[in-house]
């Protein structure tokens, strides 16, 4: 049981109680850091806004192509079974250039390949980032589990008083999701309209180390972000709205947005 202050107010979070799990697919900017640590991922904060039980398996530094090729994902598809939800939000270390970076991958969602050789030798054939979603989408459906694709969340990339909104790496994972007619959520949107509204400087006090990197505050308003984005999703309702529990339902803040 955990609690939590959400934008100035103290909640109780409920325990799962779903027999259903969520698991996590992503970087970084999701994964749990230890206590004692100055950093911490908006994965870490979910298990606090929902009823379902979590399985946060970002690991850090990690890309589509280095999660598969690294066997993590051969091992969070071992965990997932039917009826789970595996959301997968990623972006911002396969925008790298896959013939120096064991992590890159080709910008887009076609067909292009690259062969490559990795930093340890081997020869490999690089896809688009598009292409290892869809292999990712198309590994949990085989589970009988659904997949949900999400929009990686900002980096602290302003313009003056504009927090930049356009990250290429979100539009690619919206494309992809769109087209294979599976759920996305817009965590992008949301997380750039919170830190927007907090403004440059009350923002920078949640990246301590750099502009990517959020601490425990900031992981959490990350992660009401995330919940936000279920909750005022555009369209079709989101699978993952009815296990949203009551401190996730309270949720408030600048961040919530129009269709």
């Amino acid at each position: 049981m955990h609690f939590s202050n959400v934008l100035g107010w103290v909640v109780l979070a409920s325990p799962p109680i779903e027999a259903a799990k969520l698991l996590i697919c992503s970087d970084s900017t999701t994964a749990n850091y230890a206590t004692g640590n100055a950093l911490q991922g908006w994965g870490f904060y979910i298990r606090d806004y929902t009823t379902l039980a979590v399985q946060n398996l970002a690991k850090n530094g990690r890309s589509t192509r280095s999660f598969i090729n690294e066997g993590l994902w051969k091992d969070l598809l071992s965990k997932t079974a039917p009826e789970d939800f595996v959301v997968i939000e990623m972006g911002h270390n396969d925008d790298m250039d896959p013939t120096t970076s064991n992590r890159g991958t080709l910008p887009g969602t076609g067909e292009e390949t690259v062969t490559v050789t990795t930093s340890s030798g081997k020869t490999e054939v690089v896809h688009t980032f598009g292409w290892y979603l869809r292999k990712m989408i198309a590994d949990v459906e085989a589970k009988g589990a659904t997949p949900i694709i999400s929009g990686l969340v900002t980096r602290n990339y302003w313009n003056g008083d504009t927090l930049q909104s356009d990250w290429a790496f979100a539009d690619y994972a919206e494309t992809v999701a769109k087209a294979a007619e599976v759920e996305y959520i817009d965590h992008t949107k949301y997380s750039v309209a919170l830190f927007q509204a907090l403004g440059p400087t009350k923002a920078k006090t949640y990246y301590p180390n750099d502009n990517t990197h959020t601490n425990w505050e900031g992981a959490n308003l990350n992660a009401q972000a995330f919940v936000q984005a279920i909750k005022y999703k555009c369209g079709r309702t989101s699978a993952l709205k009815k296990y949203i529990n009551s401190a996730g339902n309270a949720i408030k803040s600048p961040a919530q947005q129009e269709c």
